[in-house]
């Protein structure tokens, strides 16, 4: 049987591939779609790279609208012209959900991975996304209740980063699997896994690490990049700085790290639940953050403040990001490490999001599928 898939997101990629690799254990599944390289890995042939897809914000999203609704077509073409038993999307929600609406139309199952964050903003589209969806799988343990009156069939599954992280390893262990042969402060340098956030903050965080050098001179940075094209950018714009680029390997260096910098987004959850103290930071297209502050439904915008329900890593969005609120963060927990506060947030997190994410989703979509 076939099943079409989409993904829009490294996360996405990430999370969608272990799940279809359970899934065909169950039935001879042949997977086709937008997919990542790790859904490739894992057997997905490819009709558009997931890439393609990896582009936030209205303003940035207009220059590629053209080649993103063109790949929209085809993909609808697609799912009418072969009528797969599913179609199971993660991520990129503006992307995806019109698309599953548009599977639900033919008679097709649309499941969806990775709710909408309507926990943050926009909580009334719940009405329609219950409409574009026959299946929701949630990362959250609130959000089932989000969705509680729309009718929805919406399932808790865990946060595959929960089942993937070791909560405060020894750092050590990682410093060693990267080939750092350093014993003195490491930052992990995350500045986005799209070419515009790189491009946005990499310059700021780099700002930032030069002053952070001139007052601890064996500071050693790590940049995890998210693909090979991304690698490429990111060491031309690194120049003879004392920061190593690796290919992916992110849980790495957040745990070789004593800090971590990120863009704001699913990297400052993936960094909290490693135990490591956390800066997040974001800056998009002025206008993109005037439509999407309006909308904003929560006192915050990061996912670990929001479940700790209190500030538990600086958040520096847009006007508040710049080199010297970058220092004021990072500087004190590079030189003193985790607080036990920290450590204890961290921890309820971690164990509120723990499970076999992979098993629980599988089972869920082959119970429905059948």
């Amino acid at each position: 049987m076939q099943i079409c898939v989409a993904a829009g997101e490294v996360s996405g990629d990430q999370i969608l591939a272990p799940i279809l690799s359970r899934v065909s254990e169950s039935a001879p599944f042949v997977y086709s779609g937008i997919a990542g390289p790790q859904m490739v890995e894992a057997g997905t042939y490819p009709l558009f790279p997931m890439d393609r897809l990896s582009v936030m914000g209205v303003m940035e999203v207009l220059p590629r609208l053209p080649e993103l609704l063109s790949i929209r077509r085809q993909m609808k073409h697609y799912l009418g012209a072969s009528h797969p038993a599913a179609l199971i999307s993660c991520d990129a929600p503006d992307f995806n959900l019109p698309l599953c609406a548009h599977a639900k139309s033919l008679g097709v199952p649309a499941i969806h991975v990775v709710s909408p964050s309507v926990w943050a903003w926009r909580r009334n589209r719940i009405p329609k996304i219950a409409k574009q969806l026959d299946l929701l799988l949630c990362l959250f343990p609130f959000e089932p209740e989000l969705y509680a009156d729309s009718g929805l069939r919406c399932e808790f599954i865990g946060h595959p980063l929960a089942a993937q992280i070791s909560f405060n390893p020894d750092p050590m262990g990682s410093r060693c699997a990267l080939d750092l042969s350093v014993s003195g402060p490491v930052l992990g340098i995350l500045p986005g896994s799209r070419e515009s956030e790189v491009k946005r903050l990499l310059p700021l965080f780099l700002g930032a690490f030069d002053q952070l050098v001139k007052e601890t001179p064996d500071l050693v940075g790590v940049i995890p990049s998210a693909t090979h094209d991304l690698y490429a950018l990111i060491q031309s714009m690194i120049g003879s700085r004392s920061i190593r680029v690796v290919h992916g390997e992110s849980q790495q260096v957040m745990a070789a790290s004593t800090a971590v910098l990120v863009a704001s987004g699913t990297a400052a959850l993936e960094s909290v639940l490693t135990g490591r103290p956390t800066v997040a930071v974001y800056q998009m297209n002025p206008w993109t953050y005037r439509m999407v502050k309006g909308k904003l439904e929560t006192e915050f915008v990061t996912l670990p403040n929001f479940l700790a329900k209190k500030p538990m890593i600086p958040e520096l969005i847009q006007g508040a990001a710049s080199i010297d609120s970058i220092l004021n963060a990072i500087n004190p927990m590079l030189k003193e490490g985790p607080s036990d506060t920290f450590l204890l947030d961290a921890r309820k997190i971690y164990d509120a999001l723990s499970g076999d994410v992979t098993d629980r989703a599988s089972r869920i979509i082959v119970d429905y599928l059948s």
